[in-house]
């Protein structure tokens, strides 16, 4: 997408609060918020399964009950907060609620750990709670916009903030229930929920709300969501369930078909991860010269050849080296697939993110139960390579869809 300079600089000159003036002059409060979000989010999930089946002892039943249960709950409250950001509702009172929602489940967890208050409780928290990954987003390219910065760019460090998130807090989280109870679990999660919840307070600023709808009625543009953005969303549903069918049944794949080392999946996660975060540290430049869709094409073409060729491996430095072509295609789509669905409705830039946000959890959720349907009947590595048929799809949609209009949108 080529940034329009003047998208949103003449509210921010006008209109703007000291709140939005301080945080354009340290953006890094921002990241800090984005950090701790994914922090804390990755802190908890991880280790649900385990909390469920070892501490509670249960059976493996209730994981789809809560997994299933509060991916729904998360799933409308993304399309919900979106369409609400996109109708001018403020920002930080929903992420706020997001927020409050996640530290309600880990101080209820904390105080009556049970399968009962997980479920009743637990599965609208959560559900509600990580919610705040599309509000976050919603609200990052907002404040790129209004404070004149470029929304791609500002998404790619947005990501990248995320992926720290997730590289550091299931390792804390496993590090702590090798030495604790949950009991320290929880606590852990409720005080990084808590430093969390500070920074929304002290620097998201109160005022901060879309600046395009006003604009739209001005111009007596349509506000409908155009038709386009569901057909943008597929690449990113296709590469994200592939992501998760190798994410479940690697490991297995690798350690039981392969016979290679215990340790092989989690150098491969690392390397994997290291690889992820460096092709988004480094893809601003290559996307301002080829575009989002190119760049997703590129992203495809890599889920092909890994796909293609993982299940051929031998050694572990086999593997490893393919990891670090795993890390590039989805660090693009993780990165770059935002940008590429906003780009479809500049207009309502809440609502796309809420898509971008679904089509990546949908996309895992149909991984994980493509995952447990053909490893039934048939082997891991048939699994992996059912993804090929997935990474196709995406490079067929994104060579057939036409890239999206050239909108300059000039602010209120």
């Amino acid at each position: 997408m080529a940034f329009i300079p003047d998208l949103g600089v003449e509210f921010y000159l006008t209109s703007v609060s000291s709140e939005l003036q301080r945080l354009d002059k340290h953006p890094i409060y921002f990241f800090a918020i984005m950090f701790f979000g994914a922090f804390s989010i990755a802190f908890v999930i991880p280790l649900l399964s385990t909390y469920i089946i070892e501490e509670m002892q249960q059976p493996a039943w209730n994981l789809a009950l809560v997994f299933g249960g509060f991916s729904l709950v998360s799933l409308f409250t993304n399309r919900i907060f979106g369409g609400l950001i996109d109708n001018g509702r403020p920002v930080k009172s929903l992420l706020l609620i997001n927020i409050c929602a996640f530290t309600a489940h880990a101080l209820i967890q904390m105080a009556v750990p049970s399968l009962f208050t997980l479920i009743v409780f637990g599965i609208p928290l959560l559900g509600i709670g990580t919610g705040a990954l599309s509000t976050m987003y919603s609200t990052g390219r907002l404040f790129a916009e209004q404070t004149g910065r470029n929304p791609s760019t500002f998404n790619l460090h947005m990501r990248l903030c995320l992926s720290l998130g997730w590289v550091f807090g299931p390792p804390a989280a496993f590090l702590l229930y090798s030495s604790f109870s949950f009991f320290e679990i929880h606590s852990s999660a409720f005080v990084s929920a808590l430093i969390w919840l500070t920074l929304c307070l002290l620097f998201i600023p109160a005022a901060l709300k879309t600046h395009i709808k006003r604009q739209l009625a001005k111009a007596g543009e349509s506000d409908a969501v155009p038709a386009m953005l569901l057909i943008a969303c597929i690449p990113v549903f296709a590469l994200s369930a592939a992501n998760s069918i190798f994410m479940s049944a690697g490991p297995v794949f690798l350690l039981s078909e392969l016979a290679l080392p215990p340790s092989t999946p989690g150098w491969a996660f690392g390397v994997k991860c290291l690889s992820e975060v460096l092709i988004i540290y480094f893809a601003a430049k290559p996307t301002a010269r080829l575009g989002e869709r190119n760049m997703m094409v590129l992203s495809s073409l890599g889920a092909l050849l890994f796909f293609a060729t993982i299940t051929s491996a031998t050694s572990v430095g086999q593997v490893l080296l393919l990891c670090i072509i795993e890390g590039m295609y989805y660090g693009i789509c993780a990165s770059i697939g935002i940008t590429f669905i906003q780009n479809y409705a500049l207009h309502k830039p809440g609502v796309a993110t809420s898509y971008f946000i679904n089509a990546v959890f949908t996309g895992g959720l149909a991984g994980n139960i493509l995952t447990g349907v053909i490893a039934s009947y048939t082997s891991f590595q048939n699994t992996i390579l059912s993804s090929l048929i997935l990474a196709l799809l995406a490079t067929s949609v994104l060579l057939i869809i036409k890239p999206p209009a050239s909108q300059k949108m000039a602010a209120t």
